[in-house]
């Protein structure tokens, strides 16, 4: 919580329903639960933060609004991390009533990333209004290393760009020794 703090220079206060549910998650687990420093911490949020029930865990979720922007910060244990986003940000995301983004992803082995890279640069200056985003999975060395790539964006009627954008990666994948498909 430090660096947003310091990054929207809100400064740290205490954040009583904050507290709240910190106090309510230890009750559950110790017959008298002490708030200690430690868990204190865990209450304590940039100023006008508003905290997001963590169903698992102790350390809440943070929502904290700056400029038109909405900036969430979530704790690091992914359980808890993927709880929160479920149980606030997903109906958060959904209210805005936004279009889902049209993807593909592309299943590709045979090339590292950084070949992979030279391919993404000339895809991105011909589709300019797409996204490309590399996943790698495994090792870049040893059996077979293997590279997602999502390809979307959100525009209606993006689809057709999509899979053009898909096959030009594809065929330039091809000449280069790399082998693709569209993942399923």
């Amino acid at each position: 919580m430090t660096g947003i703090s310091r990054a929207l220079n809100k400064p740290l206060r205490l954040n009583k329903e904050a507290l709240q549910l910190v106090k309510d998650h230890y009750r559950r687990l110790e017959s008298k639960p002490k708030l200690t420093k430690y868990r204190t911490k865990m209450a304590t949020l940039p100023q006008g933060s508003t905290p997001l029930l963590n169903p698992i865990g102790t350390a809440p979720g943070v929502k904290t609004q700056q400029s038109g922007t909405t900036i969430f910060s979530l704790p690091g244990v992914p359980s808890e991390m993927k709880a929160i986003f479920r149980a606030s940000i997903i109906p958060y995301m959904e209210s805005f009533h936004a279009p889902h983004p049209r993807d593909i992803e592309v299943r590709i082995t045979g090339i590292i990333e950084s070949a992979l890279a030279p391919v993404l640069d000339r895809a991105r200056r011909i589709y300019p209004k797409l996204y490309f985003k590399s996943h790698p999975r495994g090792r870049e060395t040893g059996i077979r290393p293997l590279i997602l790539l999502h390809i979307y964006n959100i525009e209606p009627g993006a689809e057709e760009r999509i899979s053009e954008a898909a096959a030009y990666v594809m065929m330039q994948l091809a000449s280069i020794g790399g082998r693709s498909k569209l993942a399923g």
